[in-house]
């Protein structure tokens, strides 16, 4: 490997724990961080990122909801609780039958006559109060699918809804004969595993601790020195942390009311049933030193979106959509620094781009065959850089699942890539896309012309929408025979017309449209 891949391969923070075996037989982690992992859903992506926000770091257990992160001697790391009596209580009723181990039912009984015993009134008006405090948690399930209750996850709408994975040993709890209490059955929930809650919010979190480390700044510097990106040329980055710290904390706190004070009920009812005393300690991974610009674009976004007068549940949404775009973003990011740094798209710092079409293009038509072309030469990028990466002796099987199959399965979930399955995915923009777009690249009460959202479109996704950026973008597709009259006279008017559906596009004349963000800005902190 030369010289400037080990460069790009340096790791934030640099004191992270370095020969572990994925480590070594991973090339798609050596490259993008520990880690993104195909198992992980979009809600945790973002759970993940929150709950390392809240939680206390580092060895002196400072630093909850905060974006920074003490780097001394020792890995970093966090201190998640785990929620599991909340998750014993909400989800044990609806969960796998085959995981319900004896030990858990004989626990669920109990943990309801504890709670029971905490409320006042007549047995009837008692159950029918633990009904009611059931039905709201079990509302607020975020994944189940066909997992055991405790490794369900709860929506991240509070603080108190945010947990660390635990996961049950099944298989070898039910071969111990003894095994009949509470306690004893603590040594079968693991919390190293990584299967749901599998890191990839936790890469997130360390691409803004980078970014606001002193080392983070002389590449946000070169960034809000490019006329490209001169929207953010005032961006000062102490202010905008702690603008963000604030705003994701309101949020949190403002999405669902009570229901903290409720949970803070169930889990002093419950207390007996927490794995640990104190919470345990959780290691962080790392992230590519090199990941700062797209965690100072990733940073704007979350800026933008915080300070909209939305509801923090629709903000939370948005959130939802920001994590995973990021993921995708950072893959690529990467990839191209790896694979051809000196062929960049024009107008965009990553490098890359995406040619996107109308999701109700025809088939046969010109920009869907585009935006399919598009889509086959990211995944050939990603594919290749891994190539790049890895040892002659590795085995690629993992690598690709982490990597290139990744950016498939988040962007289809999105509804970036379509369709699900079959021939012909390609790059599309859906109008809950667009929608984020504007929340995420304008600001809350800002108006600017069509021709420069598209341009911060571009700036910040790669993705290709005015014509000005599909001539760049047809260029690093290498479709050279596409004429840039085409790409002059290509169709947008479905992207105006989804804008104008949303309520985001003022049609001033013929001539000159305007994108606007109606959320009225907010006062900054």
């Amino acid at each position: 490997m030369s010289t400037d891949q080990d460069i790009l391969l340096d790791r934030f923070p640099s004191t992270s724990e370095r020969g572990i075996p994925a480590d070594q037989t991973n090339p798609a982690i050596r490259l993008y961080g520990r880690r993104f992992y195909k198992d992980q859903t979009p809600v945790e992506y973002l759970a993940e990122f929150l709950l390392v926000f809240v939680s206390p770091k580092g060895g002196h257990r400072n630093g909850a909801y905060s974006l920074r992160l003490e780097t001394g001697d020792d890995p970093p790391c966090y201190w998640p609780d785990d929620r599991i009596a909340l998750k014993l209580f909400a989800f044990f009723p609806s969960s796998k039958l085959e995981t319900r181990h004896p030990v858990h039912q004989k626990a669920y009984r109990q943990a309801l006559e504890d709670i029971k015993a905490r409320v006042s009134g007549s047995s009837e008006e008692k159950d029918e109060a633990v009904r009611l405090l059931q039905s709201l948690f079990a509302g607020f399930v975020g994944v189940a699918k066909n997992r055991t209750w405790v490794t369900h996850s709860f929506l991240p709408a509070s603080p108190t809804l945010l947990a660390r994975e635990v996961d049950w040993l099944h298989s070898k709890a039910v071969k111990d004969a003894d095994l009949q209490h509470w306690d004893d059955a603590k040594k079968y929930f693991a919390m190293d595993r990584h299967n749901f809650m599998a890191r990839g919010g936790e890469l997130l979190f360390l691409q803004l601790a980078h970014l606001f480390s002193s080392e983070g700044h002389t590449a946000v510097d070169a960034i809000r020195s490019s006329a490209n990106y001169e929207y953010l040329a005032q961006c000062d980055l102490v202010e905008l942390r702690e603008g963000i710290e604030i705003g994701l904390r309101s949020i949190l706190e403002d999405a669902v009311g009570s229901i903290s004070e409720l949970a803070h009920f169930i889990e002093e009812a419950l207390t007996s049933y927490r794995l640990y005393d104190q919470d345990k300690r959780a290691p962080l991974g790392w992230v590519p030193a090199a990941s700062v610009p797209e965690a100072f674009l990733f940073a704007s976004e979350l800026n933008n979106i915080y300070r909209s007068t939305l509801g923090s549940l629709e903000k939370i949404d948005l959130l939802q959509i920001l994590t995973c775009m990021q993921v995708l973003r950072s893959l690529c990011f990467q990839a191209q620094r790896i694979d051809d740094p000196s062929n960049h798209a024009d107008g965009f710092i990553g490098g890359y781009s995406w040619i996107v079409a109308d999701p109700n293009a025809k088939s046969g038509s010109a920009v869907r065959k585009l935006a399919q072309n598009s889509f086959e030469r990211i995944e050939e990028m990603l594919y290749r850089v891994l190539r790049k990466v890895a040892n002659s002796s590795e085995k690629l099987t993992e690598a690709d699942k982490h990597g290139f199959q990744i950016f498939r399965k988040i962007a289809k979930e999105l509804g970036l890539v379509v369709p699900r399955t079959g021939k012909g995915q390609r790059f599309v923009l859906p109008p809950q896309l667009l929608r984020f777009l504007v929340a995420a690249l304008v600001e809350p009460g800002e108006r600017v012309r069509l021709t420069e959202f598209y341009a911060r479109v571009f700036a910040h996704y790669g993705i290709a929408l005015g014509d000005k950026q599909l001539v760049v973008a047809l260029g690093w597709n290498g479709s050279e025979s596409v004429t840039r009259d085409y790409a002059v006279a290509a169709d947008t008017s479905w992207v105006e017309e989804a804008l104008q559906q949303g309520g985001f596009l003022v049609e001033l004349s013929d001539a000159v449209s305007i994108v606007h963000n109606p959320g009225s800005k907010e006062p900054q902190p």
